[in-house]
């Protein structure tokens, strides 16, 4: 299952056996952090009855990633820290990002490995004499199993279930949903039992019949709703460019994984005059508030602008070049669609834009990029005017750049402009096998300006 070039595997063992030497005794400090009074609500507290197995002991930085491990043996407290888990950490991301490892074993997965391996060493605590690659193998092999995940999206309903970059665009179904509820039938805790089928029938009314993004992986357990996390952002992205969010300037598209939509909404709390109190709650972006349902015709429309494209290129292993570039400037434009504020839309479109049409930041940006626009996406001279007029007008708008109120004449120019965007897009993803990279892309289309 996990084939590893000899070469590689010898490198891995010599890494991580280097570790052991810089496992060092570590004090216990003694400091009681401060404490200050709150009145936020205690759902549960854990006590030591509720402790199961040895604790593992480990320090972390801000943003909640480990930096350092400790263990206690004989009496004192060990572990690596600061340089020393560094280089933990280095030989982790090196092992997980081998192409045995990188879509089953997650980091954390191969850290706690390694520090499990190595603290055995330190503590001659050993079964057996294995080395860390075959310890590694053997219990990776032990944890990897195949799995179904679904990623909820929020605010979409698809007619049919459809295949795109990989994985399957499909709705939570109410068979889907009475299969789960099986499960809390065999309980035999009364209270647990009940539990679980109110959380299922508050899941019911909250995910039944709305979309999620359905894949098939094989990894270990842990690992499982990160890769389909990260895969379903991915694949959100992708497909919110053709949710039209791309050619509105003042909607945004809301349709990210349940939980991300980021729909702006209020809650205000009001006493009157005879001490009686009322909640509102409300949404404040009520124009981006829509339900994006996907039919038939909507695919087969998609289909025509490049869905079924995109999604090739995103499922292949080795993109060229240009393809490369189009993946990436997928990217970025749609970053596009998950903003409702006209001004931050053009930073995002116009950045889109520069990224493929721009040999350069030396090259005269608004005048080369217009021509390139204009030339690539349009035959007649009295449009290939328009276009090069409409990128000028944003140019000016996006020096602009403040969060105020949008004249309609405003939003009606980056109306327009997004639109010649839009077929830029797709005109580009059409001709993505046509050109092996950027440079030749560019000359084509001045090639042809000047012709």
């Amino acid at each position: 299952m996990f084939e590893i070039h000899p070469a590689a595997e010898e490198n891995i063992n010599s890494k991580v056996g280097a570790l052991v030497g810089e496992i060092k005794a570590i004090p216990m400090e003694q400091h009681a952090p401060e404490k200050f009074g709150s009145d936020v609500h205690i759902e549960t507290t854990i006590t030591e009855k509720d402790i199961i197995g040895q604790l593992r002991e480990a320090a972390s930085d801000y943003r909640g990633n480990t930096v350092a491990r400790y263990f206690i043996f004989e009496g004192g407290r060990y572990g690596l820290e600061k340089e020393s888990y560094r280089n933990l950490i280095e030989v982790a991301e090196k092992i997980q990002r081998m192409p045995a490892f990188q879509n089953r074993l997650s980091q954390e997965y191969i850290e706690e490995i390694i520090f499990g391996w190595i603290k055995d060493q330190f503590c001659g605590d050993l079964k057996d004499k294995s080395s860390f690659s075959s310890t590694l193998k053997k219990l990776s092999a032990e944890s990897v199993k195949p799995v179904t995940v679904y990623v909820p999206i929020a605010n979409m309903i698809v007619q049919r279930p459809f295949s795109f970059c990989n994985v399957i665009i499909c709705n939570i179904t109410k068979t889907l949903i009475d299969e789960m509820a099986k499960v809390p039938e065999t309980f035999e805790d009364e209270n647990n039992r009940k539990n679980a089928m109110a959380f299922l029938d508050r899941f019911r009314k909250e995910f039944q019949g709305y979309a999620a993004v359905r894949m098939e992986l094989n990894c270990e357990a842990g690992f499982a709703s990160d890769l389909a996390i990260m895969t379903a952002q991915k694949v959100t992205s992708f497909l919110s460019i053709y949710s039209g969010s791309v050619l509105t300037p003042d909607v945004k598209c809301i349709s990210k994984i349940k939980g991300a939509e980021n729909l702006a909404r209020f809650t205000t709390i009001s006493k009157s005059e005879d001490d009686g109190f009322s909640v509102t709650e409300g949404i404040l972006d009520k124009s981006s508030m829509r339900h994006w349902r996907i039919s038939e015709s909507d695919l087969d429309h998609y289909a025509k602008c490049g869905l079924g494209i995109l999604s090739e290129l995103s499922n292949k292993e080795r993109p060229s070049e240009f393809e490369l570039l189009i993946l990436n400037a997928s990217t970025l434009y749609s970053k596009a669609a998950f903003t409702a504020e006209p001004l931050e839309k053009l930073v995002y479109v116009l950045s889109f834009l520069e990224s493929t049409l721009l040999k350069s930041e030396n090259e005269p940006i608004q005048q080369n990029l217009a021509e390139r626009l204009a030339v690539f996406i349009s035959q007649k001279l009295s449009e290939r005017k328009a276009i090069v007029k409409s990128v000028k007008l944003v140019y000016g708008l996006r020096s602009k750049y403040l969060h105020h109120g949008h004249t309609s004449s405003e939003l009606e120019g980056i109306g327009e402009f997004l639109v010649y965007v839009w077929y830029f897009y797709t005109k580009l993803l059409r001709v993505s096998r046509a050109f092996k990279n950027k440079a030749q892309f560019l000359e084509a289309i001045d090639d042809h300006k000047l012709g």
